[in-house]
Protein backbone atom coordinates (compact mmCIF):
# COMPACT_ATOMS: atom_id res chain seq x y z
CA UNK A 1 0.00 0.00 0.00
CA UNK A 2 1.67 3.47 -1.45
CA UNK A 3 1.25 7.16 0.59
CA UNK A 4 -1.82 7.86 -1.35
CA UNK A 5 -3.66 4.95 -0.72
CA UNK A 6 -3.01 5.31 3.13
CA UNK A 7 -4.13 8.59 3.85
CA UNK A 8 -8.20 8.28 2.86
CA UNK A 9 -7.57 5.81 5.82
CA UNK A 10 -5.74 8.58 8.38
CA UNK A 11 -8.28 11.28 7.88
CA UNK A 12 -11.55 10.97 7.81
CA UNK A 13 -14.20 14.05 6.00
CA UNK A 14 -14.99 14.80 9.49
CA UNK A 15 -11.60 15.40 10.81
CA UNK A 16 -10.31 17.23 7.59
CA UNK A 17 -13.35 19.88 8.55
CA UNK A 18 -12.36 19.47 12.26
CA UNK A 19 -8.88 20.57 11.51
CA UNK A 20 -9.89 22.95 8.93
CA UNK A 21 -11.59 24.59 11.20
CA UNK A 22 -9.31 24.68 14.02
CA UNK A 23 -6.65 26.35 11.40
CA UNK A 24 -9.27 29.10 10.78
CA UNK A 25 -10.15 29.89 13.96
CA UNK A 26 -6.49 30.00 14.94
CA UNK A 27 -6.08 32.43 11.94
CA UNK A 28 -9.18 34.31 13.18
CA UNK A 29 -7.60 34.68 16.88
CA UNK A 30 -4.37 36.18 15.27
CA UNK A 31 -6.01 38.56 13.37
CA UNK A 32 -7.78 39.96 16.06
CA UNK A 33 -4.89 39.57 18.70
CA UNK A 34 -3.05 42.13 15.89
CA UNK A 35 -6.39 44.37 16.29
CA UNK A 36 -7.86 43.97 19.60
CA UNK A 37 -6.39 45.40 22.96
CA UNK A 38 -6.38 41.86 24.36
CA UNK A 39 -6.37 43.48 28.08
CA UNK A 40 -9.56 45.75 27.63
CA UNK A 41 -10.73 41.95 25.85
CA UNK A 42 -10.10 40.07 29.24
CA UNK A 43 -11.05 42.86 31.85
CA UNK A 44 -12.31 46.06 30.50
CA UNK A 45 -11.38 47.89 33.72
CA UNK A 46 -7.56 46.78 33.29
CA UNK A 47 -7.13 47.48 29.84
CA UNK A 48 -8.24 51.42 30.01
CA UNK A 49 -5.84 51.32 32.48
CA UNK A 50 -3.05 50.61 30.56
CA UNK A 51 -4.53 52.22 27.67
CA UNK A 52 -4.62 55.47 29.62
CA UNK A 53 -0.89 54.68 30.43
CA UNK A 54 -0.16 54.31 27.02
CA UNK A 55 -1.68 57.34 26.11
CA UNK A 56 -4.04 56.22 23.93
CA UNK A 57 -7.43 57.66 23.82
CA UNK A 58 -8.93 56.50 20.47
CA UNK A 59 -11.67 53.63 21.09
CA UNK A 60 -10.50 50.33 20.20
CA UNK A 61 -11.73 47.37 17.20
CA UNK A 62 -14.47 45.92 19.73
CA UNK A 63 -15.64 49.67 20.83
CA UNK A 64 -15.55 50.37 17.31
CA UNK A 65 -18.16 47.39 15.54
CA UNK A 66 -20.04 47.58 19.11
CA UNK A 67 -20.79 51.16 18.30
CA UNK A 68 -21.63 50.98 14.89
CA UNK A 69 -24.10 48.06 16.33
CA UNK A 70 -25.82 50.25 18.54
CA UNK A 71 -25.84 53.32 15.78
CA UNK A 72 -27.74 51.09 14.05
CA UNK A 73 -29.95 48.86 16.66
CA UNK A 74 -30.14 51.25 19.56
CA UNK A 75 -32.54 48.54 21.85
CA UNK A 76 -28.64 46.65 21.98
CA UNK A 77 -27.82 48.60 25.16
CA UNK A 78 -30.98 47.81 26.60
CA UNK A 79 -30.60 44.07 26.38
CA UNK A 80 -30.59 42.24 29.35
CA UNK A 81 -31.14 45.48 31.05
CA UNK A 82 -27.40 46.03 30.48
CA UNK A 83 -28.17 50.06 30.97
CA UNK A 84 -29.04 49.04 34.68
CA UNK A 85 -26.10 46.71 35.22
CA UNK A 86 -23.68 49.65 34.22
CA UNK A 87 -24.85 51.57 36.18
CA UNK A 88 -24.60 50.00 39.33
CA UNK A 89 -20.80 49.22 37.90
CA UNK A 90 -20.26 52.78 37.55
CA UNK A 91 -20.11 52.82 41.45
CA UNK A 92 -16.80 50.82 41.43
CA UNK A 93 -15.46 53.08 38.68
CA UNK A 94 -14.84 49.03 36.80
CA UNK A 95 -17.82 49.77 34.24
CA UNK A 96 -17.02 49.00 30.55
CA UNK A 97 -18.47 51.06 27.41
CA UNK A 98 -21.94 49.74 26.33
CA UNK A 99 -20.31 49.62 22.85
CA UNK A 100 -17.80 47.21 24.43
CA UNK A 101 -19.96 44.93 25.62
CA UNK A 102 -21.92 44.79 22.30
CA UNK A 103 -18.84 44.37 20.10
CA UNK A 104 -17.97 41.71 22.76
CA UNK A 105 -20.88 40.08 22.25
CA UNK A 106 -20.80 40.00 18.77
CA UNK A 107 -17.26 38.64 18.43
CA UNK A 108 -18.03 35.49 20.39
CA UNK A 109 -21.25 35.04 18.79
CA UNK A 110 -19.24 35.16 15.59
CA UNK A 111 -16.47 32.92 16.79
CA UNK A 112 -19.00 30.35 17.97
CA UNK A 113 -20.96 30.05 14.12
CA UNK A 114 -17.47 28.96 12.92
CA UNK A 115 -17.76 25.51 13.71
CA UNK A 116 -21.58 24.78 12.56
CA UNK A 117 -20.99 26.62 9.74
CA UNK A 118 -18.00 24.48 8.54
CA UNK A 119 -18.98 20.89 10.12
CA UNK A 120 -22.40 21.42 8.59
CA UNK A 121 -23.87 20.94 11.88
CA UNK A 122 -27.21 22.76 12.48
CA UNK A 123 -27.09 22.56 16.26
CA UNK A 124 -23.88 23.54 16.77
CA UNK A 125 -24.87 26.75 15.29
CA UNK A 126 -27.08 26.92 19.16
CA UNK A 127 -23.99 28.15 20.22
CA UNK A 128 -23.96 31.00 18.94
CA UNK A 129 -27.19 33.05 20.38
CA UNK A 130 -25.20 31.54 24.02
CA UNK A 131 -21.82 33.15 23.31
CA UNK A 132 -23.53 35.96 22.41
CA UNK A 133 -25.75 36.32 25.30
CA UNK A 134 -22.53 35.62 27.76
CA UNK A 135 -20.81 39.29 28.43
CA UNK A 136 -24.20 40.44 29.47
CA UNK A 137 -24.48 37.61 31.67
CA UNK A 138 -21.03 38.48 33.29
CA UNK A 139 -22.10 42.38 33.45
CA UNK A 140 -25.26 41.13 35.19
CA UNK A 141 -23.73 38.83 37.90
CA UNK A 142 -21.09 41.94 39.01
CA UNK A 143 -23.74 44.40 39.03
CA UNK A 144 -25.94 42.28 41.37
CA UNK A 145 -22.58 41.59 43.45
CA UNK A 146 -22.11 45.73 43.40
CA UNK A 147 -26.22 45.55 44.67
CA UNK A 148 -25.73 43.14 47.41
CA UNK A 149 -22.91 45.23 48.34
CA UNK A 150 -24.82 48.41 48.27
CA UNK A 151 -27.92 46.55 50.60
CA UNK A 152 -25.44 45.57 53.22
CA UNK A 153 -23.84 48.72 53.34
CA UNK A 154 -26.89 50.54 54.35
CA UNK A 155 -27.11 50.15 58.11
CA UNK A 156 -23.26 50.69 58.52
CA UNK A 157 -24.58 53.99 56.07
CA UNK A 158 -27.19 54.54 58.89
CA UNK A 159 -25.27 54.59 61.66
CA UNK A 160 -22.96 56.79 59.77
CA UNK A 161 -25.38 59.31 59.67
CA UNK A 162 -26.90 59.24 62.27
CA UNK A 163 -23.74 59.59 64.48
CA UNK A 164 -22.76 62.78 61.99
CA UNK A 165 -26.11 64.41 62.96
CA UNK A 166 -25.95 63.65 66.67
CA UNK A 167 -23.01 65.74 66.69
CA UNK A 168 -24.34 68.67 65.59
CA UNK A 169 -23.44 68.66 61.55
CA UNK A 170 -26.37 69.26 59.06
CA UNK A 171 -27.93 66.71 57.37
CA UNK A 172 -26.40 67.94 54.24
CA UNK A 173 -22.40 68.20 55.68
CA UNK A 174 -23.36 64.89 57.39
CA UNK A 175 -24.06 63.47 54.00
CA UNK A 176 -21.08 64.69 52.69
CA UNK A 177 -19.15 62.80 55.48
CA UNK A 178 -20.14 59.73 55.05
CA UNK A 179 -19.65 60.01 51.51
CA UNK A 180 -15.75 60.49 51.85
CA UNK A 181 -15.99 56.27 53.07
CA UNK A 182 -14.74 53.56 50.69
CA UNK A 183 -17.19 51.38 48.81
CA UNK A 184 -20.42 51.80 45.93
CA UNK A 185 -22.57 53.20 48.46
CA UNK A 186 -20.02 56.08 49.41
CA UNK A 187 -19.48 56.51 45.77
CA UNK A 188 -23.40 57.34 45.50
CA UNK A 189 -23.83 59.95 48.32
CA UNK A 190 -20.58 61.87 46.31
CA UNK A 191 -22.38 61.44 43.17
CA UNK A 192 -25.39 62.86 44.61
CA UNK A 193 -23.77 65.47 46.20
CA UNK A 194 -21.69 66.71 43.13
CA UNK A 195 -24.92 66.99 41.34
CA UNK A 196 -26.42 69.03 43.47
CA UNK A 197 -23.29 71.29 43.42
CA UNK A 198 -23.53 71.01 39.60
CA UNK A 199 -27.25 71.56 39.07
CA UNK A 200 -27.64 74.09 42.27
CA UNK A 201 -30.30 72.25 43.81
CA UNK A 202 -30.35 70.71 47.49
CA UNK A 203 -29.53 67.46 48.18
CA UNK A 204 -33.21 66.77 50.79
CA UNK A 205 -36.34 67.56 49.35
CA UNK A 206 -37.51 71.10 50.51
CA UNK A 207 -41.45 72.09 50.21
CA UNK A 208 -42.68 70.78 46.93
CA UNK A 209 -39.05 70.70 45.46
CA UNK A 210 -37.81 66.87 45.38
CA UNK A 211 -34.44 66.27 46.52
CA UNK A 212 -31.13 65.09 44.59
CA UNK A 213 -31.18 62.20 47.11
CA UNK A 214 -34.12 60.41 45.94
CA UNK A 215 -34.26 61.51 42.48
CA UNK A 216 -30.69 59.57 42.48
CA UNK A 217 -31.71 57.03 44.45
CA UNK A 218 -34.58 56.44 42.03
CA UNK A 219 -32.48 55.41 38.82
CA UNK A 220 -32.18 52.58 40.86
CA UNK A 221 -33.53 49.38 41.10
CA UNK A 222 -32.82 48.69 44.57
CA UNK A 223 -36.60 48.49 47.11
CA UNK A 224 -34.17 48.82 50.20
CA UNK A 225 -32.28 51.55 48.78
CA UNK A 226 -35.19 53.45 47.52
CA UNK A 227 -36.75 53.41 50.90
CA UNK A 228 -33.75 54.04 52.88
CA UNK A 229 -33.46 57.37 50.62
CA UNK A 230 -36.98 58.17 51.51
CA UNK A 231 -36.55 57.59 55.22
CA UNK A 232 -33.42 60.05 55.52
CA UNK A 233 -34.50 62.80 53.20
CA UNK A 234 -37.88 62.57 55.69
CA UNK A 235 -35.76 62.95 58.92
CA UNK A 236 -33.26 65.96 57.30
CA UNK A 237 -36.42 67.49 57.02
CA UNK A 238 -37.55 67.10 60.53
CA UNK A 239 -35.13 69.52 62.06
CA UNK A 240 -34.27 68.96 65.70
CA UNK A 241 -36.15 66.09 65.15
CA UNK A 242 -33.72 64.57 62.64
CA UNK A 243 -31.03 62.97 64.77
CA UNK A 244 -33.74 60.89 66.94
CA UNK A 245 -35.46 59.44 63.80
CA UNK A 246 -32.24 58.54 62.11
CA UNK A 247 -31.54 56.77 65.44
CA UNK A 248 -34.56 54.87 65.45
CA UNK A 249 -33.87 54.23 61.78
CA UNK A 250 -30.79 52.55 62.64
CA UNK A 251 -32.44 50.69 65.50
CA UNK A 252 -34.75 49.53 62.98
CA UNK A 253 -32.01 48.13 60.50
CA UNK A 254 -30.57 46.57 64.01
CA UNK A 255 -33.55 44.16 64.32
CA UNK A 256 -34.44 43.41 60.50
CA UNK A 257 -31.00 42.78 59.96
CA UNK A 258 -30.68 40.48 62.87
CA UNK A 259 -34.00 38.23 61.15
CA UNK A 260 -32.50 38.27 58.40
CA UNK A 261 -29.15 36.75 59.48
CA UNK A 262 -31.32 34.46 61.82
CA UNK A 263 -33.29 33.15 58.95
CA UNK A 264 -30.08 32.67 57.04
CA UNK A 265 -28.75 31.07 59.43
CA UNK A 266 -31.87 28.26 59.74
CA UNK A 267 -31.34 27.89 56.17
CA UNK A 268 -27.42 26.90 56.18
CA UNK A 269 -28.37 23.36 57.30
CA UNK A 270 -30.69 22.73 54.42
CA UNK A 271 -27.97 24.69 51.66
CA UNK A 272 -25.24 22.54 53.35
CA UNK A 273 -26.87 19.07 52.68
CA UNK A 274 -26.01 18.25 49.06
CA UNK A 275 -22.89 19.12 48.82
CA UNK A 276 -22.12 17.12 52.18
CA UNK A 277 -23.79 14.44 50.79
CA UNK A 278 -21.19 14.44 47.18
CA UNK A 279 -18.13 15.42 48.86
CA UNK A 280 -18.56 13.20 52.05
CA UNK A 281 -21.42 10.39 51.88
CA UNK A 282 -20.48 9.42 48.40
CA UNK A 283 -16.95 8.95 48.39
CA UNK A 284 -16.86 7.15 51.39
CA UNK A 285 -19.58 4.88 50.04
CA UNK A 286 -16.96 4.29 47.47
CA UNK A 287 -14.25 3.27 49.46
CA UNK A 288 -16.43 0.76 51.44
CA UNK A 289 -18.24 -0.81 48.45
CA UNK A 290 -15.31 -1.01 46.12
CA UNK A 291 -12.98 -4.20 48.24
CA UNK A 292 -16.54 -5.87 48.12
CA UNK A 293 -17.44 -5.41 44.66
CA UNK A 294 -13.84 -6.45 43.53
CA UNK A 295 -15.11 -10.38 43.77
CA UNK A 296 -17.94 -9.81 42.02
CA UNK A 297 -16.30 -8.09 39.31
CA UNK A 298 -13.34 -10.57 38.91
CA UNK A 299 -16.57 -13.35 38.61
CA UNK A 300 -18.30 -11.70 35.68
Amino acid sequence: MNLNESLPMLLSPDQILILAASLLGAIAALLLARRIDIGLMLSPAAGRTVAAYAGKSEPDALEKVGGKALARWPLLGTLFGLDRHLRWLALTNHAPQPASVVGMALLLAGVALLPGILLLQPLLLLLAPLAFIYPFIRIRNRANSVRAKVDRSLPELAAILAAEMAAGLPPDQALERAGTWTGPVAALLRHVSEEARRRGRPIFSRGGAQGMLVQAVNRYDLPSLRAFAAQVDAAASKGVAGPELMNALVRTYIVAYEDKALQAAEKLETRLAVPSVLFFFLPLLLLILAPLMMPVLKIL
